[in-house]
């Protein structure tokens, strides 16, 4: 690959910049914004390759998924000359503390090679040899953070040693705040039927699949039924233990219960610490079973060390069906969910009378 000389004069770079930075703004998608920093910033920064990497938070790894499909020719000839797809590559951040390094000091890196970058996730000499055959002579490894938090890096590789760091951090600020407009505004659509604690689908998202679901069941004749379940002192555990332990249970339960079920079944967090379940084409009787399951799933739930001592996981639960305790969507769900408010007195007036009786 041949060196791509930064064009004209400071004054020409920083006005390409310029223009760039409302081109990164105006983009309607990630992926065009990444084609578009992929072909226009060569020029300005005189990297021979422009390598944007996202941070996926809940993993701690930086990906560069969002360039799939990208038909830039200098991410293609990089592709080739590392052959290795580097769209699918991840850089784990828990098992590289040098590239984990990166955001907590929050500086541009200069280094001769990609071995900070690539470190466990590709072969040395398989590294070295495209390495080569780019003519990389120095990387600079860029953060994008903003606020504080970490947003992503930029890896440039250069095929000359003249690297203009204050280009850099200039095209990497206003790529950063680009980039993290266009990610909120993805999020807000994309996750307004998640739930944020625990990332199952929340009650909005619920009460549309139900709608569809027992409409569906009621033009073809199926049963249709609801599991609603609730844990068990979970106020208490909160106020012993704090939210943020608290927190880990309400995602413990999440995952175990995302566990015993499978498409078209659907697991949601209604409200507080109330799941539901929703499982069509399925009677009260199949229902019954997949509860017991779901239960005994639940009863080995532990967010705490294995030396310490804390009380089982319980959950009140209640079940309804369709056609045969409600005709229409909204009716089943209030019907379930008011059973499970006599369920949860019950439980609580048993555990009155197991404490007195002691």
């Amino acid at each position: 690959m041949n060196a791509t000389a930064p064009d004209g004069s400071r004054e020409e770079q920083l006005h390409g910049l310029s223009l760039l930075s409302l081109f990164l703004h105006s983009t309607a998608t990630v992926q065009e914004m990444m084609s578009m920093l992929l072909s226009k910033s060569p020029p300005i920064t005189g990297a021979a390759l422009v390598y944007p990497l996202v941070l996926e938070r809940k993993r701690q790894v930086l990906r560069a998924s969002m360039l799939e499909g990208c038909t830039d020719p200098l991410l293609e000839t990089a592709m080739d000359s590392f052959q290795e797809d580097l769209t699918a590559l991840e850089y784990s951040l828990v098992q590289n503390p040098e590239l984990d390094r990166l955001f907590a000091e929050g500086e541009v890196v200069l280094s001769d090679d990609c071995a900070i970058l690539m470190r466990d996730v590709m072969a040395d000499e398989q590294r070295k040899a495209g390495e080569k055959a780019l003519g990389v002579r120095k990387v600079a490894l860029v953060p994008m953070v903003v606020d504080g938090e970490p947003l992503g890096a930029i890896a440039f590789l250069f095929d000359h040693a003249d690297v203009d760091v204050e280009i850099l951090e200039l095209l990497v600020g206003h790529l950063t705040l680009a980039l993290r407009a266009l990610l909120v505004e993805d999020e807000a659509v994309r996750f307004s039927d998640i739930d944020p604690v625990t990332w199952l689908p929340n009650a909005r998202f619920l009460k549309n699949s139900l709608e569809s679901e027992v409409v569906r069941s009621g033009r073809y004749g199926r049963r249709l039924s609801l599991v609603a379940l609730d844990i068990d002192g979970f106020g208490q555990f909160n106020e012993t233990y704090g939210q943020s332990t608290g927190d880990r249970l309400l995602r413990a339960v999440a995952t175990t219960l995302g566990e015993t079920v499978s498409s078209p079944e659907l697991v949601a967090r209604y409200q507080d610490d109330d799941f539901v379940v929703l499982l069509p084409e399925t009677s009260r009787a199949t229902a019954v079973t997949i509860t017991t399951r779901m239960l005994a799933a639940l009863s080995q739930i532990s967010v705490f060390n294995e030396d310490e001592d804390a009380p089982p996981v319980t959950m009140s639960v209640a079940i309804a069906s369709f056609p045969d305790d409600a005709d229409n969507s909204r009716a089943l769900l209030r019907r379930v969910l008011a059973d499970l408010e006599e369920a949860k007195k019950d439980r609580a007036d048993s555990e009155i009378d197991s404490t007195e009786a002691a």
